[in-house]
């Protein structure tokens, strides 16, 4: 009869371990298939990208495609950049010139993602042209050129207006960092909302409560910031590139840069000369660089006039250490006021 018990118990005990991995491998497709019910979001840049998190929670699977340490500026889509935004059931990219739009926005790259430009939502500020006061400050000199160098004037300010047409052809007329303003992030909010809501209408009042909840919080770092700019005598932003603009124009701010839009444009040694002698001239007291980009002309400068170099992030990404530790486009910005706050010395 022992060998029967041994039988007997050897059934069950097959049973049981069969059940159990029954039931486990249910769990997993049960995970698997939660996960699969998240809405696929894929999006561009990193402010794109948290305000994709914020509004879609839960809810969504969001992917960066500009990698953590990158310079948005320089991003060329690789081909699985490429694969990926045809996965998605809505494609999420800042626009105003900053992305490729001629790769990403490509039929056969789309697929059935639907593309949201999240920078037709606000009023977009022209690119800043750099050199604009090297142009004002020889104004007066080239007044007092005798007629018989007009041929040659000429010939010169055509050519300029054809490299100014080149610039802009390449990086675009507008500028690009509307983020930079929290109100305009509000209202790219509300276009995030509209298009989740549109693409998953099952969880419509799940994304409009998110949007809701995040722009109040906006709202108050705009207050924090108003309140600043408002108290602030000295308004003047000298920056290594030219991405406060809209900063400087909602807190009435005058920024100078020593590149332009783009972080990669080297500033002529003119130009160089002229922010030397504007810091000097308005008792700068500070030039601020940027985590992304080399220090070396702020350091430069700095060393030249005698002036502390900050840091000011224009949170158009994170560095490796920051998408470690979570991040957000609100931490960036409460940062870069504390840092406003004391490079300037209300």
């Amino acid at each position: 009869m022992n060998w029967k018990k041994r039988l007997t118990y050897f059934v069950l005990g097959a049973t049981v371990v069969a059940t159990a991995v029954g039931i486990a491998g249910c769990g997993s497709d049960t995970k698997q298939a939660a996960s699969s019910d998240k809405m696929k979001v894929v999006t561009t840049v990193f402010p794109v990208y948290d305000v994709a998190k914020q509004v879609g929670g839960d809810k969504v699977d969001v992917t960066l495609l500009v990698p953590p340490g990158a310079e948005p500026h320089d991003w060329d889509p690789t081909a699985q950049d490429l694969k990926e935004i045809g996965t998605a059931k809505v494609f999420l990219y800042s626009g105003a010139g900053l992305e490729p739009t001629e790769k990403i926005l490509a039929p056969d790259v789309l697929q059935k993602a639907q593309p949201v430009e999240l920078s037709k939502s606000v009023t977009l500020l022209p690119a800043p042209d750099e050199d604009e006061d090297e142009h004002d400050h020889d104004h007066d000199k080239d007044h007092d050129h005798d007629k018989d160098h007009k041929e040659d004037k000429d010939d010169h300010d055509k050519a300029q207006a054809e490299d100014k047409h080149e610039h802009e052809h390449e990086h675009g007329e507008f500028d690009p960092h509307v983020w930079l303003d929290p109100m305009n992030v509000a209202k790219e909010v509300d276009a995030v909302v509209e298009a989740f809501s549109k693409a998953d209408p099952a969880n419509a009042k799940y994304y409009e409560a998110n949007g809701k909840a995040y722009k109040e919080k906006l709202q108050a770092l705009h207050g924090k910031y108003e309140e600043f700019g408002n108290k602030q005598h000295d308004k003047h932003l000298v920056v290594s590139h030219m991405a406060f603009g809209y900063l400087a124009k909602a807190y009435g701010f005058e920024q100078l840069g020593i590149m332009g839009v783009s972080p990669d444009a080297e500033p002529t040694p003119e130009r160089m000369a002229d922010i030397v002698s504007f810091i000097k001239e308005h008792n700068v007291k500070a030039i601020f660089s940027e985590e992304l980009v080399s220090p070396k002309l702020a350091n430069a400068i700095a060393a030249e006039t005698g002036v502390k170099v900050y840091v000011l992030n224009p949170a158009e990404g994170l560095t490796e250490e920051q998408n470690k530790k979570g991040v957000t486009y609100l931490d960036i910005m409460e940062e870069n006021l504390k840092v406003l706050q004391e490079a300037l010395g209300q």
